[in-house]
């Protein structure tokens, strides 16, 4: 959090940094490659913010239908949670869990409650989210992958949570680099001029 509010309080020195070390020769370019990773950025985020609205729709729906009181607090507090990568679904499900428990005359409304967090959460994060969250940024899904494994294996739950924004953005400004000359000279294509 607290370089989030770094990287919004220095966004314009930022910006000038990264244009001064991506190449200040190719002006142009570098400016056009920023402001596409901005608004793959701005997609990713959007599309993310849909995907958990339709999950705390789903889990709303899913628990009006158990039966558990108050399911459109749960379905929202579920799409609220729903961004803290890994235990934010497990806290958004212990709640309603609890009140299945404490309402319920037997244990069905429990196991059914626990069900459906324990089948939609997987399904949304680890098939639904790849596909779409890696597509809306312009990424392969096994390049999502691959990065979800070294992100959060480098940096825990925030680098779980940072994956699509960091891949976004280097995979972007990668493509629009001009390779160097060793570069070149190493891939067997000929340096230019």
């Amino acid at each position: 959090m607290i370089f989030l509010i770094f990287f919004l309080f220095q966004r314009e020195d930022l910006r000038d940094r990264f244009i001064r070390l991506l190449g200040s020769e190719d002006l142009k370019r570098t400016t056009a490659a920023l402001d596409d990773a901005g608004q793959r950025l701005g997609r990713l985020f959007l599309t993310q913010l849909i995907l958990n609205a339709t999950f705390g729709v789903v889990i709303g729906l899913g628990l009006a239908v158990i039966g558990v009181p108050s399911s459109p607090l749960w379905g929202l507090l579920a799409m609220i949670l729903r961004f803290v990568p890994y235990i934010g679904a497990i806290l958004a499900a212990g709640l309603p869990i609890a009140l299945a428990a404490a309402v319920g005359s037997d244990w069905t409304m429990t196991l059914w409650t626990a069900a459906l967090f324990v089948v939609v959460e997987p399904l949304t994060g680890h098939v639904v989210e790849r596909l779409v969250c890696g597509r809306s940024a312009g990424l392969s899904p096994v390049a999502v992958v691959v990065a979800a494994s070294f992100w959060t294996w480098l940096w825990g739950p925030l680098g779980a949570f940072a994956l699509h924004a960091a891949h976004a953005v280097s995979g972007r400004l990668c493509q629009a680099r001009r390779p160097s000359p060793v570069y070149r000279r190493h891939a067997g294509r000929p340096a230019i001029g």
